[in-house]
C-alpha cells in the first residue's frame, strides 16, 4: 500500500515576480522613495519540477540524488506541504516529520527547553507527547546543562543538535529528510544515521535526500535521479548511482578542461598523459592495493626553474583524495619537449571511478603554468561490495582468535 503518491507533479516559481509579503512590499516602497530601485524586468518562469510522478510504498525509504538546482529539496517542500504544486496531485497517508529545515521554528529568545515544546508543536506533538519524549530528546541532544539558555547563545551546532533531536523524536508514519547529516561534527552524523536507521527499522517510509551518494547507496534500497526537475532514472542504487556519477565526472572534466584552455598561452602545455601498471603497461584499471605509473608528456616554451608537476586524484562528486607533488630534491629546470613519470605504488583507493587532473606549477611564485583533465581511473571492484569504505583502503591483518584474560 502506498503512503506517498506524487502524481504529475510540476512547480513553477516566478522569477522577478513582485513581493508577496507585506515586510517585503514596505521594503520595495522605501527603495522607489529612496530612487534606490531597478527597472523591474519581465517575470519569467522557472520550472523546479516538470511532471513528476513516483510512490512510497509504506515502510520503504527511497532516496533521491541530483545536482544542485534538480528538484530534489523542491520535492520535500512539496510533501511537506511548506509549498504547493503548480499542477498534479500528492497524497500522503499517515503522520508526517520533517527534517528538512532543521530549528526553522525555533525562538532564538527562549530558552532550549521552551523551544522544544515550542518546535514539537509545530510538528505536531501534544504536550504529553514531548513531555512523554522530552528525557529522551535531551539525552540524544547531550546539551541537558543549556536547556535553560536561550537558543540565540547556541553555536550553530548546538542548534543542530537540539532540533534534529527533537524532530527525530516526532512518532510519525513519513519521515522526510534533507542533507541533515550534512552539518554537525562526525560523530553527531554518525548518531544521526543511527537514529534514521532506527526509524526506518521501527516501519517508519522515509524519503531520504543528499549530495552524500556513499549514505544514499547504503541506507536507500531504491533512488531516483532528478536533473532539471525531471526524473532522469529510478532503479537500484547500483545502477542509478553509477549514472549519477558518470554525469557528475563528465561536468567536472568539463569544468577543467575550460580552466585548462585559460592557462593555455601557447608557452607550457600538457601534450598527454599516460597510464600504466608496474610494468609499463597502459592500462586504466588498477587494483586497490597495486601500482599506477603515470607518465606526463609537456612541451615548454619557456623556461621553468623551479617547475613541480602536480597529480590531483578525485572521487566523481569532485572530493580531493590527495595531490602527489614531485619532492624538492627532484626540482630540475624543464624548457621544450619532455616527459616525468611518477610510480604510485601501492594505490590504496577503494574501488570506484576516479579523476586525474594534472598541474605544472612554480614552486616559488603563485603561477599555474598548465592545467590538464588527464582522465579516469577505475579502481577494481564495485564501491558497495567493498569490504572497506571511504577514500583509501590501508593494509589490515586481521587476527580472530585472539586470547585475552577472563
Amino acid at each position: 500500500m502506498a503512503a506517498i503518491e506524487f502524481l504529475n507533479v510540476s512547480k513553477s516559481y516566478r522569477l522577478g515576480a513582485s513581493r508577496t509579503s507585506l515586510r517585503e512590499a514596505v521594503a520595495q516602497m522605501g527603495k522607489n522613495l529612496l530612487g534606490g530601485s531597478k527597472k523591474q524586468t519581465p517575470d519569467e518562469l522557472f520550472w523546479a519540477l516538470s511532471d513528476v510522478s513516483f510512490e512510497v510504498q509504506q515502510s520503504e525509504v527511497l532516496g533521491i540524488i541530483g545536482h544542485n538546482g534538480a528538484g530534489k529539496s523542491t520535492s520535500l517542500k512539496l510533501l511537506s506541504k511548506v509549498t504547493y504544486p503548480t499542477s498534479g496531485t500528492i497524497r500522503t497517508y499517515g503522520r508526517m516529520s520533517s527534517l528538512i529545515e532543521l530549528g526553522a521554528g525555533f525562538h532564538p529568545e527562549l530558552s532550549g527547553r521552551e523551544n522544544v515544546y515550542l518546535n514539537g508543536s509545530i510538528l505536531g506533538l501534544k504536550r504529553r507527547e514531548i513531555d512523554a519524549q522530552f528525557d529522551s530528546i535531551i539525552d540524544f541532544s547531550g546539551l541537558e546543562r543549556f536547556m535553560d539558555t536561550p537558543v540565540k547563545r547556541y553555536s550553530s551546532g548546538m542548534y543542530v543538535r537540539l532540533a534534529f533531536a527533537t524532530a527525530a523524536h516526532v512518532r510519525a508514519d513519513i519521515l522526510l529528510i534533507d542533507e541533515v547529516l550534512s552539518v554537525g561534527d562526525a560523530a553527531f552524523q554518525q548518531k544521526c544515521l543511527a537514529k534514521m536507521r532506527e526509524l526506518r527499522d521501527g516501519g517508519a517510509t522515509i524519503v531520504f535526500v543528499s549530495h552524500n551518494i556513499w549514505n544514499v547507496e547504503t541506507f536507500c534500497p531504491r533512488v531516483i535521479l532528478l536533473r532539471h526537475g525531471k526524473i532522469e532514472a529510478e532503479g537500484t542504487p547500483k545502477d542509478v548511482i553509477e549514472l549519477y556519477r558518470r554525469q557528475q565526472r563528465e561536468a567536472l572534466m568539463a569544468e577543467v578542461k575550460v580552466d585548462s584552455d585559460s592557462h593555455d598561452r601557447h608557452l607550457t602545455t600538457i601534450k598527454k598523459v599516460e597510464f600504466m601498471d608496474a610494468d609499463g603497461n597502459p592500462s586504466e584499471y588498477f587494483d586497490p592495493d597495486g601500482a599506477m605509473r603515470v607518465r606526463i608528456h609537456y612541451s615548454a616554451n619557456q623556461r621553468i626553474e623551479r617547475s613541480a608537476f602536480i597529480i590531483e586524484i578525485r572521487r566523481p562528486d569532485g572530493l580531493m583524495c590527495c595531490e602527489i607533488y614531485n619532492p624538492s630534491e627532484t626540482v630540475v629546470p624543464i624548457e621544450g619537449d619532455g616527459a616525468v613519470e611518477v610510480l604510485v605504488n601501492p594505490l590504496l583507493l577503494v574501488p570506484d571511478i576516479y579523476m586525474v587532473h594534472v598541474r605544472i606549477i612554480d614552486r616559488r611564485q603563485p603561477i599555474v603554468y598548465a592545467v590538464a583533465a588527464a582522465g579516469e581511473i577505475h579502481i577494481n571492484g564495485y564501491v558497495g561490495e567493498a569490504e572497506n569504505s571511504g577514500v583509501y583502503s590501508p593494509p589490515a591483518e586481521w587476527n580472530m582468535s585472539v586470547n585475552t584474560p577472563a
